[in-house]
């Protein structure tokens, strides 16, 4: 790059000349954070082969989706360790295949473009640089088990920080191998910084953005994560850990790495409380990450293959069961109540309740095809999740085991022994070794409740379930509501200030039925205008049926004639039976983890309209 491009930067470290060596070398320049560019320059050991194939991942883990990463990728070249010039040729989207002699070695350098932030793969501004190496450090097969080392070149007064160890100066790392590279992202810039430690590990936080958020007081609660953590799984897989917090605006979500995650939230959704909770219930979801899935993960999934997909019909597993211990460990830290816990749960079954995708797609199905996931309303009426179908199967393993077990055991026992008998070094674990697990913790085969309710359709028996443990599912309004029932359409509708526009229509429904589209501009029913703040109400008001309603398609008026039926307007509720024994309320306590409410306790969560 040109040398003015340097000019405002300051050279914190460099790297060793290029003579022998062992160790593959990364040099990073952010030569203009503005236009969020960096140049990379990587130095190889001695070849053994006449071509040498330098690629880009094609996709990050934690997404399982291609991103085609190459695409950041400009002014490529390739030179041997005396300098002289090798040619090369792009043979695919994520290769660079370069030609060299036997005993070369080989330097590579080229720019990115760094601004894929929503991706959390790479970005670099004037006020930070979030690398991960997927997006922005090559590898080549023949040296991906190489020692790596790491050095950046940063503006003034920037902090690097990341799950590596460190290397000999401020902005260096070192990692055993690209795969510890690629799963350990560096962030460098200006944060707010926090340090504890639990057990002997150092656990760090550091803070990108201005935002609404308590730094003191979400290091003191992620403290508190990581201490659950512990019990539930044992020994930690690391010596530190690093929380990487982005507080912006326009993306959110989050990723785990084997060292560190990054949580991604809007700046100023750290409160009120509920905001907060879910940051919180996130940063547990990827700490849990560290075990499941970064220490012991599906066998298909190991090594991770960085040029193609990974299939494997147990992502419910690896995702859908981390989102049940989230809630778990945040409630036995004592960040969240009994009650919210409740709600949380209550909200996923009335979800589940409305996604018709659950009897054309299983759980298995869902995760081999996760990397060709249906959007939008293909998504709910033709597929199920495998997030929230994950953590459901999860809560019926785990009531059922500690029914089966008289509360000695739960389904953390059978992530205990995948922990101890199946982690990535010792090649992954398969269904059979899933369902082993289960046999062992709980004495019983395992082999129909999989077939009927993982490999299969079966409908997850909740209310039986939930019994064993001293609760009921209902929904139910207030005691103080005038209004008992409303209409139920299956639609759901955007808020566009005037009149609303549906966006998804629920399979089977009575929208569904009438004819009723995502796209569709609801005008009137029955003649009166319809708005995104009355149309619910609006409809009651239409006792009659059907309804005549009137909508834009495609900017053509069309009269569609609805037929909604009655539902109970009211909230989703996880309640005491009327008659709990002491029996289901030890069960209650031993599967949370939290005693029997003194009182009876009733939570609500928002019902679907």
């Amino acid at each position: 790059m040109k040398k003015t491009l340097l000019s405002s930067l300051t050279l914190v470290c460099a790297m060793a000349a290029p003579s022998a060596f062992a160790d593959v070398q990364y040099q990073i320049k952010i030569t203009n954070p503005a236009q969020h560019l960096a140049e990379v320059q990587i130095d190889f050991p001695a070849v053994s082969g006449k071509t040498l194939d330098v690629q880009m991942p094609i996709w990050r883990t934690g997404r399982y989706e291609v991103l085609n990463l190459g695409k950041n990728v400009r002014q490529f070249v390739a030179t041997n360790g005396k300098g002289k010039a090798l040619s090369f040729a792009k043979t695919d989207k994520g290769t660079w295949q370069v030609k060299t002699q036997p005993g070369d070695t080989v330097k590579i350098s080229y720019e990115v473009y760094a601004n894929a932030l929503g991706e959390r793969t790479q970005h670099i501004d004037d006020t930070h640089a979030y690398l991960d190496a997927s997006g922005i450090l090559m590898y080549a097969a023949p040296f991906r088990s190489q020692a790596v080392k790491v050095s950046l070149e940063t503006p003034k007064n920037w902090i690097s920080r990341s799950g590596m160890d460190t290397g000999s100066c401020d902005h260096c790392f070192v990692a055993k191998n690209y795969d510890i590279l690629i799963d350990s992202p560096i962030e460098t810039g200006e944060h707010e910084f926090h340090s504890f430690d639990v057990d002997g590990n150092t656990i760090e936080l550091a803070i990108w953005g201005r935002g609404n958020y308590d730094g003191k007081k979400m290091a003191s609660d992620l403290k508190k994560v990581v201490e659950e953590g512990r019990k539930m799984f044992g020994a930690f897989p690391f010596k530190r850990y690093l929380f990487i917090v982005h507080a912006t605006d326009g993306v959110g979500g989050a990723t785990e790495h084997i060292n560190s995650t990054v949580i991604q939230k809007t700046r100023w959704g750290f409160a009120p409380r509920k905001e907060y909770l879910g940051f919180i219930r996130t940063a547990a979801h990827e700490f849990v990450h560290t075990w499941n899935v970064k220490a012991y993960r599906p066998k298909e999934m190991v090594p991770y293959e960085y040029q193609k997909e990974n299939y494997t019909r147990l992502l419910w597993m690896a995702e859908g069961n981390t989102s049940y211990f989230e809630e778990i460990l945040t409630l036995r830290a004592g960040i969240q109540t009994r009650d919210e816990f409740m709600e949380e749960f209550a909200k996923a079954l009335l979800a589940y309740e409305h996604q018709p995708g659950r009897f054309q797609q299983s759980a298995a199905e869902s995760s081999f095809d996760a990397w060709i996931d249906a959007g939008g309303e293909r998504a709910r009426n033709a597929s199920v999740n495998i997030y929230s179908k994950g953590m459901l199967l999860a809560t019926a393993m785990d009531i059922a085991i500690r029914e089966q077990t008289k509360g000695a055991k739960g389904f953390e026992h059978v992530h205990q022994y995948l922990y101890q008998h199946h982690t990535v070094d010792k090649g992954g674990y398969s269904e059979a070794d899933v369902r082993t697990a289960l046999k062992t913790v709980t004495g019983n085969d395992w082999s129909a409740w999989w077939a009927k309710y993982v490999d299969g359709l079966g409908e997850i028996p909740f209310s039986e379930l939930f019994s064993q443990v001293g609760m009921r599912y209902v929904v139910e309004g207030g005691k103080d509501d005038e209004q008992k029932e409303e209409w139920f359409t299956g639609w759901r509708t955007r808020d566009t200030g005037d009149h609303p526009v549906v966006i998804e229509v629920e399979r089977d429904s009575p929208a569904w039925k009438a004819g009723v589209v995502a796209g569709d501009i609801l005008v009137a029913g029955n003649g009166l205008r319809l708005t995104s703040k009355d149309i619910n109400d609006k409809l009651w008001l239409q006792q009659q049926t059907p309804i005549k309603l009137s909508v834009f398609r495609r900017d053509e008026l069309r009269e569609i004639a609805l037929i909604p039926t009655r539902q109970i307007k009211g909230k989703a509720k996880l309640k005491a039976l009327d008659n709990v024994t002491d029996q289901q309320k030890e069960l209650n306590a031993r599967w949370l983890g939290v005693a029997w409410p003194a009182a009876k306790s009733a939570v609500s969560a928002g019902a679907d309209k």
